[in-house]
């Protein structure tokens, strides 16, 4: 009897052991768990996409519980069969629905009393106006993954800001992940930089619970970006953990190369799964599953949960143009085989061209008047962009907040920031439409990393304003294809604006998006073959008079149908670029438009001199035969018509400065009310 009882408790000790959990951290990992949810992180009515099923809608008090709701998918917790969950309000999912514990906002560590058993915790979040617990079943049976989604929801440290963050069940390997997705923190209607103070972990009971590092003080640390690409993951897992396991984590390769490249070496980054040092692996590599190269690689030392990267001796030697997979894997450990916990395999897809086209990196910032992190965020923005000229596009969208908002908001503005899923604090920057940063934090190496990024088209926009009446043209080449779904988006902006001051010490402001032609939802391009060209042309005429609106209040902003807030005709630009349906800009452009008088208006015909001219460093304009009450404008452009020179005075003479100019001839033209003069001047060395 005694050896029976004594059989029984180690059985029963021993399935405890069993049902145990140990935890794997993916940070940064750029992706969801398995890849079966590729949706972008949105709220529900701004984005979300369809599927989402919404379990508790904002505001709410603090610890109160969804309803009681059936598990879609079969789920095993602890060992033991699960159907029935409900979430809390402050960020905990128990299995114990019949709980009577109401868990408010302020976590501690665990296992806590405070705590159901069989619970899953992102502890410590608040349910405010605008936050939401929504769930999705992604996959098909018997590998599905629940996801239970606390939405745009409010923590504390936080302040107005948000945070994303999942639960996320899988049926068959009975794994629990826990998902932060993303984060943003918002004061005064300002991004501010504190972060989280969260309890992230399992709880099996009060008296056992695994919890991540950090906890209860995890501070998640990825960007407010709807998607993937910042991510990171804890991925909870029963049973003992493998001595020797490896998880592969990423390739050093670029998503595009040129045929000239090769030869590569095949680097990958893996991370030490298992509860031993790794000290020597074998490391295989292959290019679209052809021969596999094996090589062992010793001299390493990763300790547990410690990252580590390999390079195999065997280089890639070539490729021609085409679009390869490349894998590498390790398949032994120590001389022991990998456990089967963690996926050791890599796989990077790698495009190689013949020939590219310098990239012209795309900046749409979200800026305001009345913001004050905006002026040195765009003091950063423009000083990371002088190491880069003619690499880059900028176009600003003025916004309606902090305060008042800027006098030169349009709701076309708000439009390009609902379809980055809503700007709801600013500066924000969206670099080639698909990361999203503040470019207070912005830096020479970031800006580098994405413009080397090789371009596969080519846009040449141009365009003339005659009278309020702007034609532009869009010339496309292509050496790779576009799709039936990449979008050009055209905006006509304002060099340099004066007149929208406010209240954060700027005092002028470069390329002011005044419209989107023909709207903010661009023109689909159609599908246009590799090694060929599109041109489209488009048309504004633009409304009514100049106003200056008091502020970005609704009933206050500018009507694009009947007035415009169009500073000078004479210093408009156009601006492209082509953009597919996952957001990535593909290529973008710049290019002033050309000032020409009306063909219908009758101007009167004045005289001006020129003195010197030829000129080699200034000359004079003398413009004494216009009318003296009124602002005359005085453009200089030179043979291809590019304007070099504009300015707006009411003196008889103009001094001009010629320094940096290249020797030729150049067209000025003086512009008054229904008066105008033509002269040539020509700058020598």
């Amino acid at each position: 009897m005694k050896r029976l009882y004594l059989f029984l408790t180690f059985l029963f000790c021993l399935s405890i052991v069993e049902a145990q959990y140990y935890y794997l951290p993916y940070p940064k990992i750029g992706k969801n768990p398995g890849e079966l949810n590729k949706d972008n992180e949105y709220p529900p009515g701004g984005g979300l996409p369809t599927g989402w099923t919404t379990i508790m809608t904002g505001p709410q008090a603090s610890g109160n519980w969804t309803a009681v709701i059936n598990l879609p998918i079969t789920f095993y917790f602890n060992g033991a069969l699960v159907t029935k969950f409900k979430a809390s309000s402050s960020g905990v999912v128990t299995f114990n629905t019949k709980t009577a514990l109401k868990v408010d906002s302020n976590n501690v560590a665990l296992p806590s009393a405070l705590i159901p058993d069989s619970s899953i915790c992102i502890w410590g979040l608040r349910c405010a106006t605008g936050d939401y617990i929504v769930t999705k079943t992604f996959g098909t049976k018997p590998n599905r993954q629940f996801w239970i989604q606390y939405n745009s929801y409010s923590e504390p440290n936080l302040k107005a800001g948000w945070i994303y963050a999942s639960v996320v069940l899988e049926e068959t390997t009975n794994k629990i992940y826990i998902v932060d997705q993303r984060t943003q923190c918002v004061f005064n209607s300002a991004v501010c930089q504190d972060k989280t103070n969260i309890t992230l972990g399992v709880q099996v009971d009060a008296n056992y619970a695994v919890m991540v590092d950090g906890s209860p003080d995890y501070k998640s640390d990825n960007l407010n970006n709807f998607l993937v690409d910042d991510n990171t993951y804890f991925e909870f897992i029963q049973g003992t953990q493998s001595q020797e396991d490896v998880l592969g984590l990423q390739h050093d390769f670029k998503k595009y190369y040129l045929t000239k490249d090769f030869p590569l070496t095949v680097n990958g980054t893996f991370r030490n799964t298992g509860s031993t040092i790794v000290s020597k692996v074998v490391y295989n590599y292959n290019v679209d599953n052809g021969p596999s190269v094996s090589k062992e690689i010793t001299g390493l030392n990763a300790a547990p949960l410690a990252d580590f990267q390999v390079s195999h001796p065997d280089v890639w030697a070539s490729a021609t143009k085409g679009v390869y997979t490349v894998k590498s894997w390790i398949s032994l450990v120590n001389d022991n085989p990998t456990g089967t916990i963690a996926d050791d395999t890599i796989r990077t897809i790698v495009n190689v061209n013949d020939t590219s086209i310098t990239r012209k990196l795309m900046h749409e910032n979200f800026s305001s008047s009345t913001c004050p992190p905006c002026k040195p965020g765009n003091e950063t923005m423009h000083a990371v962009q002088s190491n880069f000229p003619e690499l880059y596009t900028e176009l600003n969208y003025h916004y309606y907040f902090p305060g008042t908002g800027d006098p030169y908001y349009t709701q076309e503005a708000r439009d390009r920031g609902n379809y980055y899923g809503g700007v709801n604090a600013i500066p924000a920057l969206f670099l080639d439409g698909t990361t999203n940063i503040n470019p207070n934090g912005y830096t020479v190496p970031q800006f580098a990393e994405l413009q080397e990024i090789p371009a596969f088209y080519q846009i040449n926009p141009s365009g003339t304003v005659n009278g309020q009446k702007i034609d532009v043209s869009i010339e496309i080449q292509t050496i790779a294809p576009i799709t039936a779904t990449t979008r050009l988006n055209v905006a006509i902006a304002e060099k340099k604006t004066v007149k929208n001051v406010k209240t954060n010490g700027e005092t002028e402001f470069p390329h002011v998006m005044k419209k989107l032609i023909p709207s903010s939802a661009g023109s689909l391009v159609g599908a246009v073959p590799a090694e060929s060209s599109k041109t489209i042309n488009l048309t504004w005429t633009v409304p009514g008079a100049y106003r200056l609106p008091l502020d970005a209040q609704t009933a206050n902003i500018i009507n694009l149908a009947t007035e415009h807030s169009i500073e000078d005709f004479a210093n408009l630009e156009v601006i492209a670029w082509l953009q597919e349906s996952d957001k990535s800009v593909l290529q973008s452009n710049s290019a002033d438009l050309v000032f020409v008088v009306g063909t219908n208006q009758k101007v009167e015909k004045k005289e001006i001199s020129v003195n010197p001219n030829p000129a080699s460093s200034y000359f004079f304009i003398n413009m004494s035969s216009f009318n003296r009450d009124e602002l005359l404008r005085v453009l200089v452009a030179d043979e291809t018509g590019k304007l070099v020179y504009a300015e707006k005075t009411d003196l008889g003479s103009l001094f001009v400065n010629t320094s940096g100019w290249k020797p030729g001839m150049y067209h000025i033209k003086v512009v008054g009310k229904n008066q105008e003069a033509n002269q040539k001047i020509v700058v020598i060395e």
